[in-house]
């Protein structure tokens, strides 16, 4: 069991339905919004453990979002909420333009439950490992 709470940013109900069976059957709580500027609202609340971001969204794209939130941590010090891009197009440009903005991987669509769960528990493991040794955040 995975027990964190995490983030997702897509306008697709079919994708959002289908990580959210995926990611529900290891003990993840989601949260979903439909658009870049609601994901910049809702993580402002705090208390995900990772965001999952579609590159391509109305209203606010991926990269922009991912770029406020970045910002907004930067400003308040807030410590950076680990970010995925989830996006159909895997060219290196594309890897790069979302690593430029400050996400810190990208997962390829179509998503995998294998390779969605690996992420995922990528991410609360380092966080705990981080937690664990407090004398390596400070040096």
């Amino acid at each position: 069991e995975l027990h964190s709470r995490v983030l997702m940013a897509e306008n697709h109900a079919t994708i959002r339905e289908v990580v959210e069976l995926i990611i529900q059957s290891v003990g993840v709580e989601l949260v979903c919004v439909e658009n870049g500027a609601e994901a910049v609202e809702v993580s402002a609340e705090g208390g995900f453990d990772l965001i999952l971001m579609d590159m391509q969204m109305p209203v606010m794209d991926g990269l922009t979002a991912t770029r406020a939130i970045r910002e907004r941590e930067a400003v308040t010090g807030a410590p950076a909420i680990p970010i995925l891009c989830l996006t159909a197009n895997a060219l290196p440009e594309h890897i790069e333009a979302s690593r430029a903005a400050g996400a810190d991987s990208h997962l390829t669509k179509p998503i995998s439950a294998s390779s969605l769960i690996g992420a995922v528990r990528a991410v609360v493991e380092a966080a705990a490992e981080s937690e664990a040794a407090p004398e390596r955040r400070r040096a």
